[in-house]
C-alpha cells in the first residue's frame, strides 16, 4: 500500500490518477453481475438467468449497506490522516472494522431468516423460486468478503491509495468469470455454481 498526499502536486494529474482507478473499480465491480447473468443465461438457461438476476433485488440491500460502510469509513479515515491525527487515524479503522463486523452479522441472520420471505414479497414466480434461494443463501454465505473488502476499500482510498483495491478487485473479478464457467460448463453445478463462483472469488 502506497499512502499518497493528494494536495502535493499538479491538481488535476493528482486528480486523474487518484480517479481513474475508482472508475475502474466501479466497472469491475459491475462485472460479477454481468458475467454470472451471462453464464447463467448461456450455460445453463433462461430460468436460470431469471433466478440470478431475481436474486439481484434483494443482494443490492445488502451491497447498498457495504458502500455505506465503505464511505463512512473512508470520510472519518480520510479526515484524521489529512490532519496527521495517527492516532485516530489507527482507532478509526479499528473501529470501522469493528463497527462493520457487528453489521454483516446482522444482515446475515436478517437474510437467513428472511430469504424466502423477500423472495416472495418481490412476487418471484414459482418456476424459478428455488434457484433464487439457493443462489441467493450462497450470496449471503459471501457478504462478509463483500463488507470487508468495501471497508478496505474506504481505508485504502482514505489513505490516497485507490490502486490496491482496484488491482484487487480486477483479480476477483476476473477470477469470478473463469470460475463461474469452469462451475456451470464443466461441472454442471447450475446455478449453485454461479453462486460459489462468486462466494470463492
Amino acid at each position: 500500500m502506497a499512502n499518497r498526499d493528494l494536495t502535493v502536486g499538479d491538481p488535476g494529474r493528482v486528480i486523474r490518477s487518484y480517479c481513474l482507478p475508482l472508475f475502474g473499480s466501479v466497472f469491475f465491480q459491475q462485472l460479477y453481475n454481468l458475467a454470472d447473468s451471462f453464464v447463467a443465461g448461456r450455460f445453463i438457461g433462461e430460468d436460470a438467468l431469471a433466478a440470478v438476476g431475481n436474486s439481484y433485488e434483494i443482494t443490492m440491500i445488502f451491497l447498498a449497506f457495504a458502500v455505506g460502510c465503505n464511505t463512512g469509513c473512508s470520510v472519518t479515515v480520510s479526515r484524521y490522516f489529512g490532519a496527521k491525527d495517527y492516532d485516530k487515524v489507527k482507532t478509526a479503522i479499528s473501529t470501522s472494522l469493528i463497527a462493520t463486523g457487528y453489521i454483516y452479522a446482522l444482515l446475515l441472520a436478517a437474510g437467513a431468516a428472511l430469504a424466502a420471505p423477500l423472495l416472495r414479497i418481490i412476487q418471484t414466480p414459482a418456476a424459478i423460486f428455488d434457484d433464487s434461494l439457493t443462489y441467493l443463501r450462497i450470496y449471503l454465505c459471501g457478504l462478509v468478503f463483500m463488507f470487508f473488502y468495501n471497508v478496505s476499500n474506504g481505508i485504502f482510498s482514505a489513505l490516497g491509495d485507490s490502486r490496491t483495491p482496484f488491482l484487487f478487485l480486477a483479480a476477483s473479478s476476473t477470477a469470478n468469470i473463469a470460475l463461474d464457467i469452469l462451475f456451470v460448463a464443466k461441472f454442471d453445478m447450475g446455478v449453485a455454481g454461479v453462486g460459489m463462483a462468486t462466494f470463492i472469488c
